[in-house]
């Protein structure tokens, strides 16, 4: 759970910064590299069981298929509740107001966003095994 705690600290740390800028350095010798795949999981405090579901589901694929990109910085997870101060920006620029489940890629020249949210509330509860293979598969493409 640290580590997703660390994702979201970076996360609404750098949210902010301008597209093209491709690294963020907190210190002149701390850098921060944008990922190159981006999993944002935004949704409520209370959230339903459809919504718990997707965020139980998308965790648990990047953790199962994206270990090795999670470490190594290509892929980020990013599991944000809206309702705090500090993600309210993201919560905008997704024009996000409930819940909703976003893969963002990034390359040399801009980023692009996937929304996963129909999809997701489409399988979560009856299909999970379909959501996984969506996400895995969505991922795998754009890294």
């Amino acid at each position: 759970m640290k580590k997703y705690f660390i994702f979201i600290l970076i996360a609404s740390l750098f949210a902010c910064k301008p597209k093209n800028n491709k690294e963020n350095s907190s210190t002149s010798t701390t850098v921060f590299l944008t990922p190159k795949v981006s999993v944002y999981y935004l949704h409520q405090k209370k959230g339903c069981m459809t919504c718990k579901a997707i965020k139980s589901i998308s965790i648990s694929t990047t953790e199962k298929y994206f270990q090795k990109e999670i470490k190594d910085g290509t892929l980020a997870y990013f599991d944000l509740d809206i309702n705090q101060p500090a993600n309210d920006s993201i919560a905008k620029k997704f024009k996000c107001t409930w819940s909703g489940l976003y893969i963002i890629s990034y390359n040399n020249i801009n980023k692009v966003a996937e929304d996963l949210t129909d999809v997701a509330y489409m399988y979560a509860i009856n299909k999970p095994d379909t959501l996984e293979q969506i996400l895995k598969s969505t991922i795998t493409k754009k890294l």
